[in-house]
This record gives C-alpha cells, structure tokens and sequence, in this order.
C-alpha cells in the first residue's frame, strides 16, 4: 500500500511548498522510500527547491494533463534521489484549455496511473487555491495533509479545507481523509502561535502531526541553494523538526 498525499491549504504562505520537497528529501535520505513529487503549483517553487531550472522544462505538468505526452516523457530525476513531475507558470497560462477536457477533475488522476505502483509515496504540491489542479490533486489522492500557520488567518482558513474536501466527497464521490494537520511557522516566544496551536489540538485531536515547525530563516534560505533543509542545515531546528515529520508520515505505510 502507497501513500498518495495532496500537500493542501487555500492560504499561501503556510509552507506548504517547504513541507513536500523537505518530506519527499526526507523519505529518501533517511528511509529509502521511492518518492515522486508531482508540482501542479504553476509557480513551481517545488521543482525549483529541488534544483531544476523551471525555465527550460522541454516537457512538464501541462503538457501530462493535456494529454500531450506521456507521464514518464515529463519525469525528472533530481539529485536529491526524488523523482518530479516539473511545472512553471506556463501551467497557470494552460487552465482554461485544461478546465474545458472531458475528465477534467481526473486527469492527474488518471494520467499517474503507469507509475502509482512505482513509488511508496507520491507528494502533491498543491496551488494556494480551489481550481481545476487543487481538485485533480485531491482527486488523485488517497489522503491530505494540511500545513496550517500559526496565525488568526490560518486558523480562520480551516473552514474553508473542510468545505472543499466535502464537496470533493459529496459532488464528486471521493472521500478523501485528512492524513494529518501540520503546525508551520511556529514561534515560542509568540503568544498567538500557542493560542493556535492549542485551538488546532482541540479540533484536530489525533489527527494533529505531533512535530512542530518552527518560523526559522534557514528553512526560507535553503531553496536559493537548491537543497533540503538537510543539507543546507542538518542541525539546525528546521531539519530536526522535518526529520521527526518524516518519521511519523512514514508510520502511514
């Protein structure tokens, strides 16, 4: 049994692009899991992180759902150990067409198909919206993980994620399930990220990742360098707090 986990909230700026290309490192660096990330964010901070020029991707993303090419045509091997599934903005430029394909909520779905039973896990870098690749992202997952910040709005934004995902399960018959509620961007000595956590705890119970982590200037560095937190700062608290994130996601197989 795989994981396929979207990486999702409507709000930007929660880390959900330093979450999966860290997990997806993670996996790999410290368990030897087959991971592919598959960045259907049109900015594609993801495939950057991990060291891919986005500027000269002959195929990507786009051209996957538009059935232009096949999966494999747009899979890339970064030194990391990951595999990716590229995208740029030129994927933002394309979602008209896309939302006009028959299938248009499957199409990720359908098109990762050749390669699921490939990897133990495949991380999915959602947009910071719900548009036409959010849901194919929902739709092609088996569960969810949520990065919330802690802030007023992150917490206000809750509601929002339960409404879209029960309309994913009731209008398009996929019940996908929160796999975990991840706290980002934490401050000890802020008096609001403790009254966020503790709200967060109190609604999410169990399903609260019980790493924390924490509002660190080496986590926002590391992409300029092109590695994971790992490498850019194995013992700094951004790595020790990803690391334990990678040990409880990899409880999930």
């Amino acid at each position: 049994m795989n994981l396929i986990a979207a990486v999702f909230n409507m709000k930007g700026g929660v880390g959900k692009t330093t979450t999966v290309y860290n997990l997806a490192a993670g996996l790999v660096k410290f368990k030897q899991a087959r991971v592919l990330l598959i960045d259907i964010d049109p900015q594609g901070n993801s495939a950057a992180a991990l060291g891919i020029p986005i500027w000269e991707l002959k195929t990507q993303l786009k051209d996957v759902l538009q059935r232009r090419c096949s999966i494999n045509d747009a899979l890339v091997h970064t030194e990391s150990g990951v595999d990716l599934i590229p995208s740029n903005l030129i994927l933002a430029e394309e979602e008209i067409p896309i939302s006009g394909l028959p299938g248009r909520e499957v199409l990720l779905r359908k098109a990762i198909e050749p390669l699921v039973e490939n990897y133990d896990f495949i991380l999915i870098d959602c947009p910071p919206n719900v548009g036409v690749f959010s849901i194919n992202a929902l739709m092609a997952s088996n569960g969810v993980i949520i990065p919330v910040d802690m802030s007023y709005l992150g917490l206000l934004g809750i509601a929002g994620i339960e409404r879209t995902l029960n309309l994913v399960k009731d209008y398009l018959d996929h019940g996908v399930e929160i796999k975990g509620v991840l706290a980002t961007r934490f401050d000890r000595r802020n008096k609001l990220s403790k009254e966020v956590l503790n709200s967060l705890n109190k609604k999410f119970d169990k399903k609260m990742l019980s790493c924390i982590i924490p509002e660190t200037v080496k986590l926002r560095e590391a992409p300029s360098h092109s590695q994971s937190i790992f490498d850019y700062d194995p013992k700094g608290v951004g790595a020790q707090a990803y690391r334990q994130l990678v040990d409880e996601v990899y409880q999930w197989l």
